[in-house]
């Protein structure tokens, strides 16, 4: 039975459902990137005694309510047009990240940024074209026949292996990871691929979503027009199918966004989503039959565009660290320090950087001369670029470097043994040899 006149009024309005999927795909993206936000936030302010899961984080559940606002647009979208028009046209979605990333992340957009993502855009224009527009209206028995095809029995199985062994992947990454370390070989190995896992399973779960919530669209459709579907167990497991993946989707996404930067993450996941709901798309609803050669060419070369746009975004140094994380290290070193001298039991305290000067005058004044591998003195500017210069318990600064600086002996101090010494953090004690014991 089909949809009667509702068919036509259905493709009358695909701008409707164009309009619909572009403001859907904006308030996802935005709340996929308040979501990265909130991590940030919760990284910068908490210990990590003291960190909350993502559900209890307010940015990210703020964040989450966008993304299923915009999931339900999508949705909506659904009925006023094919699959396979709408989920390229949620690809505009790319622009949207640039800029939320850029303003509120702070991320770095660089120029292999902008020409990943135009060529991710490319791609997604030429794919919309091509693609299939005419729609289609189904009722419960229908779309399970089309459920029990060959072709779609072959297509879900190589999404449920595919997804099996990202998540195998994904585990074997972060359990080696997690004891190996970021520099071991073992994690080396899979250095372009984990951030790739994270989206990739989001995006793969998130095409299954939208084919399951394409095929309840229809059942709502011919519902509408007085044939109801709901009175048998095929449409509710439909619906519970749609929210396990949607559910998966936000999951993986979530920890993607939790480790690695939005600007990555989310265009590969905007691929993966795409790319798999298109072909999902064509071979359930069987659009691909329909294309001509041309049509079908030129459908292929927009999916290679889109590809290698991604493998252009992958390449974006992902191991560059940013201001906050930069400073993390340095306070991690601050501490390591303090703890190996406290270890050693050498008494020694920590002031502020002094200026270029300051520290050519300390060193000319303890007779302290550095040299370098060449027998060059060292400037003040040289000894200023010092990241850390631990004070011993004479008050000379016992500098230690893997390259080419090696201090003199330290001459022994007159006074009190307290000097203006050359290091770097905030003052913690100030001590002196000479001073009575407590």
């Amino acid at each position: 039975m089909g949809c009667g006149e509702h068919k036509e009024k259905s493709n009358g309005l695909w701008y409707v459902g164009v309009i619909l999927t572009i403001v859907g795909s904006i308030c996802t993206n935005m709340g996929v990137n308040l979501q990265k936000f909130s991590f940030m936030r919760e990284a910068k302010g908490r210990s990590v005694g003291d960190k909350r899961g993502y559900f209890r984080q307010p940015l990210w559940v703020i964040g989450l309510l966008l993304v299923v606002g915009g999931s339900v647009l999508d949705f909506v979208a659904l009925g006023f047009m094919p699959q396979s028009l709408a989920t390229p046209v949620g690809g505009s979605t790319m622009v949207a990240n640039v800029a939320f990333a850029s303003l509120l992340l702070k991320e770095k957009f660089t120029k292999s940024d902008a020409i990943g993502t135009a060529l991710v855009l490319l791609g997604i224009i030429v794919v919309a074209i091509f693609a299939e527009k005419e729609s289609a209206c189904y009722t419960v028995d229908e779309l399970i026949a089309l459920y029990r095809e060959p072709l779609f029995a072959v297509y879900a199985t190589l999404m449920s292996v595919s997804c099996l062994l990202l998540f195998l992947l994904t585990r074997k990454m972060e359990h080696t990871l997690k004891h190996k370390g970021r520099t071991s070989p073992e994690y080396t190995r899979f250095r372009k691929l984990h951030p790739v896992s994270y989206p990739a399973l989001s995006g793969i779960f998130g095409a299954q979503s939208v084919l399951f919530a394409k095929s309840m669209a229809e059942l709502m459709k011919t519902t509408i027009e007085g044939d109801n579907q709901f009175v048998t167990f095929g449409p509710y497991a439909i619906a519970f199918s749609m929210l396990t993946c949607v559910f998966m989707q936000i999951h993986w996404l979530a920890h993607g966004l939790q480790k690695f930067d939005a600007v990555f993450v989310v265009p590969v996941f905007q691929c993966f989503f795409i790319s798999i709901s298109i072909f999902g798309g064509g071979v359930y609803f069987k659009e691909f039959a329909k294309m001509t050669s041309l049509a079908l060419g030129m459908f292929s070369l927009g999916a290679f565009i889109t590809i290698s746009g991604v493998v252009k975004l992958a390449h974006r140094d992902m191991q560059k660290l940013s201001p906050i994380r930069r400073l993390r290290a340095a306070t991690m070193m601050l501490v390591f320090i303090h703890r190996s001298q406290k270890a050693r039991n050498l008494k020694a305290h920590w002031t502020e950087n002094p200026s270029p000067s300051e520290t050519a005058e300390f060193f000319q004044q303890h007779n302290v001369p550095l040299t370098c591998a060449k027998k060059q003195p060292v400037s003040p500017r040289q000894r200023s670029k010092a990241s850390v210069l631990p004070v011993g318990p004479e008050g000379a600064p016992a500098v230690t470097s893997t390259s080419s600086v090696t201090p003199a002996p330290t001459p022994p101090v007159e006074g009190n043994g307290v000097s203006e010494s050359t290091s770097v953090g905030r003052r913690e004690a100030r001590e002196s040899p000479s001073s009575p014991k407590k």
